[in-house]
């Protein structure tokens, strides 16, 4: 699983370079594991350890309640076919003696966009349909599957159908029939009996690719509402959405060979392991001072095969956990051992200081725990990228440990 060619990169360097190691070193406030040595008598040394092999896994995270929703479906030449599903569920509170809909009043969903995925050129349509059954924002997951109201012929109830296009916002007509509904609902004084009959009746509304649509978007929930505009010139009503949450469906592409780029993404549905063994023999030595690890995202092959004007969302930001194996299914409430590691974008990648977590495992050793790291933050966007494998050749994952020995 790993290669080390200390001999072939390991480099003595002149004694003037010990004090820029020195200061390298004082940004870490972990000592030397080795302890003190005199600079008269030390040597510096740079090593690099190839990590041969990345394992991808998938941790089932929860997608309510984040800054944003995402829908649409795509065909990416690299990462396979995506389909989303948002869901939202507009606020039913009022206020008796101010909040008013009058029987006239038109009811529009209002969505800000943030991030498109796809190709400029391709179908953008999207339905806005009644979901059919009550649901949970808190608990819901991306692999969850909503209810979609039927008509009586069994096609979807769509209450309101729009097209993207370059548009940061729109503002998307919805159904009379809806808007009587909610109308009804809201103009009831008594608020347990609104309530109620909101969460039964109502459950909420999903945002979904109509047919033959190759485009994906993502908007932010904090600036979503549902606008009943007045017939009689009075005030128009604004209420926010009060639960949302993203379904995702991920297909495909052919599982990769080993030691090839893997796949990574924010939403926690593919995580890499990276299964580093932080001990003396494996380093090399314990008189290091400091130990980096380098991960290279694939960015020759992300553009394989794609239009010229496709659009795909990414981050510039990684996160990498240090959880035991059975931890995995709860990464989403952990807090990441490194929460932001930015891109290099001289050479697409991404450094990580792991000198702190070296001496920690030298000191104490968990075989347990291991490294998992994912792109960008979980939040309720879409952001696929790869990590450059091991048949990268200079581009393969690795440690750069950088160590002092006595001389001879």
């Amino acid at each position: 699983m790993y290669t080390f060619d200390g001999i072939l990169n390991r480099l003595t360097l002149p004694m003037a370079l010990l004090l820029a190691v020195g200061f390298i070193s004082s940004c870490d406030d972990t000592p030397i594991v080795g302890g003190e040595l005199s600079p008269d008598d030390v040597q510096v040394h740079a090593d690099t350890i190839l990590i041969s092999d990345l394992s991808v896994v998938s941790s089932p995270s929860f997608s309510g309640n984040l800054p944003f929703v995402t829908t649409g479906k795509v065909n990416d030449p690299v990462f396979g076919e995506i389909t989303a599903m948002a869901l939202l569920r507009p606020s039913i509170l009022r206020d008796t003696q101010v909040d008013s809909i009058g029987e006239n009043d038109v009811a529009l969903l209002s969505l800000n966009i943030n991030s498109r995925y796809g190709s400029e050129s391709a179908t953008g349509q999207f339905q806005i349909v009644e979901i059919s059954r009550p649901w949970r924002s808190s608990s819901w997951r991306y692999d969850s599957i909503p209810g979609l109201a039927k008509q009586p012929d069994f096609s979807r109830k769509v209450v309101g159908e729009f097209t993207l296009d370059e548009r940061d916002s729109i503002a998307v007509p919805l159904s009379d029939d809806w808007a009587g509904k909610y109308r009804d609902i809201f103009m009831r004084p008594v608020s347990s009996e609104r309530d109620s009959l909101y969460r039964a009746d109502l459950p909420g509304l999903a945002i979904v690719p109509a047919d033959g649509t190759e485009k994906m978007f993502s908007a932010q929930v904090s600036r979503a509402n549902l606008i009943f505009q007045s017939a009689n010139d009075s005030a128009d009503l604004t209420k926010s959405i009060s639960s949302w949450a993203v379904s995702l469906k991920k297909e495909g592409p052919d599982e990769e060979m080993a030691g090839t780029s893997v796949p990574v993404y924010n939403t926690r549905g593919s995580m890499i392991e990276l299964d580093i063994d932080f001990t003396e023999e494996f380093l090399g030595n314990i008189n290091f001072s400091r130990v980096e690890l380098v991960l290279y995202e694939d960015t020759l092959r992300m553009k394989s095969g794609v239009p010229a004007d496709f659009r795909r969302p990414g981050s510039n930001v990684m996160q990498i956990y240090f959880l035991e194996p059975d931890q995995i299914n709860f990464a989403i409430t952990a807090e990441p051992r490194y929460p932001v590691i930015n891109r290099y974008s001289e050479d697409n990648s991404f450094r990580v200081n792991a000198t702190s977590l070296a001496n920690e495992q030298i000191r104490s050793p968990d075989s347990r725990r291991k490294l998992y790291a994912v792109m960008g933050v979980n939040d309720g966007r879409f952001q696929p990228s790869l990590i450059s494998g091991s048949e990268s050749l200079h581009r393969q994952p690795k440690l750069l440990i950088t160590s002092t020995s006595k001389v001879r």
